[in-house]
């Protein structure tokens, strides 16, 4: 099987996801037509199968720019017409989803896409109202070129269906190989953290709040495993920023957490929470699409409307051990039940099949 998957968006969670479905369907063949990003690992090819192979798609950008969305458009149509045999075109985040419903109709290959968001663009909070109407004019527009709409999570499938959107999901899954139990009993410091980068869509503003908060405990500190434009908003002397660091390094710090602290103002299905309820963390995540499908309010952890919420949330679990110990083990068994990679892979697989074989 032959499956071409197109991202403007190559950096981040997006191609973490991307690495670990196509490792996990090594057995077809995988062709990557990609943007670049600041933060796109620069050997990113050695994280791939070897037999993968890229087309840097150079004119492809973030934000709409309607002369550079043309050329990126023609670009993109003369790579496809020059593809033989292709049985499925997945697209990846938003721009290439709508640039590429439009070339995939264009060549009449409309039957053969997948489109994921992987966090819609019109959950933005950073833009205005009259963006976020152009950007949710851009997806219905997009949905009548063809394609199958493939949300992350539940909870976006039902943002997508709330304007008219035909939406499916396939949650997105991730591989840690053991099983870790957090050791908050056995420590005289309790360490609060998250991972991603230090932008917008991640609220390091409330973060900081929260963390300020606590600054006069000595035994709890925070940390932020990543770095980013933003990260000037941490100022709370109590929190530790670790900078950039490879995801080996990364999960191996997600371990010196005992709670898994995400402000998130959006997310599609958020990967670094996965690894830490793989590695039984309890959560206390932002109440946004993308976060509410991951917690089970005191069972794994809680979900907060806002910096009062989060921090009685934190205190319901300082004042109680047992409870991060007990909401981490429940953390473990959500993952195991509902967000393996094995079970990401092998409904993608199944998904790509009834494409190849034409059934709606």
């Amino acid at each position: 099987m032959k499956i071409i998957h197109i991202v403007e968006s190559f950096a981040g969670g997006v191609f973490d996801f991307l690495v670990d479905l196509i490792n996990g369907m090594s057995e077809f063949e995988h062709i990557i037509v990609h943007g670049k990003r600041e933060n796109t690992p620069v050997d990113y090819k050695k994280y791939f199968p070897e037999e993968t192979n890229f087309f840097y798609w150079k004119n492809a950008v973030r934000e709409v720019n309607p002369k550079q969305d043309l050329l990126a458009l023609i670009e993109l149509i003369n790579i496809l017409k020059n593809q033989k045999d292709i049985d499925v075109i997945h697209l990846h985040s938003s721009k290439a989803g709508f640039l590429g419903r439009l070339a995939t109709r264009t060549l009449g290959l409309q039957n053969k896409v997948v489109y994921t968001s992987h966090g819609v663009s019109f959950l933005r909070k950073d833009v205005s109202q009259l963006k976020l109407k152009q950007f949710v004019w851009f997806e219905k527009i997009a949905t009548k070129f063809g394609g199958r709409v493939i949300a992350c999570s539940k909870s976006e499938a039902e943002e997508f269906r709330k304007y008219g959107i035909d939406a499916n999901y396939i949650y997105n899954g991730i591989d840690i190989n053991e099983v870790y139990s957090s050791n908050a009993n056995s420590k005289d410091k309790v360490i609060i953290g998250t991972v991603g980068r230090i932008t917008y869509p991640k609220n390091p503003k409330l973060f900081d709040e929260i963390a300020n908060y606590f600054k006069s405990f000595p035994n709890i500190k925070f940390l932020w495993i990543g770095d980013g434009e933003l990260k000037h908003e941490l100022k709370s002397e109590n929190i530790k920023i670790t900078g950039w660091l490879s995801r080996n390094q990364a999960l191996e710090k997600l371990k010196e957490i005992d709670i898994y602290l995400s402000t998130s103002l959006w997310e599609g299905l958020p990967l670094s929470v996965l690894q830490a309820m793989a590695l039984s963390k309890p959560l206390i995540l932002s109440n946004c699409v993308g976060n509410i499908d991951l917690v089970e309010n005191n069972y794994n952890g809680f979900l907060f409307k806002d910096r009062n919420e989060a921090i009685r949330s934190i205190e319901n679990l300082l004042a109680d051990k047992n409870l991060i110990q007990n909401f981490g083990e429940n953390s473990y068994k959500m993952y195991k039940a509902y967000f393996t990679l094995n079970k990401m892979v092998e409904s993608y697989k199944n998904l790509y099949l009834k494409i190849k074989e034409g059934i709606s």
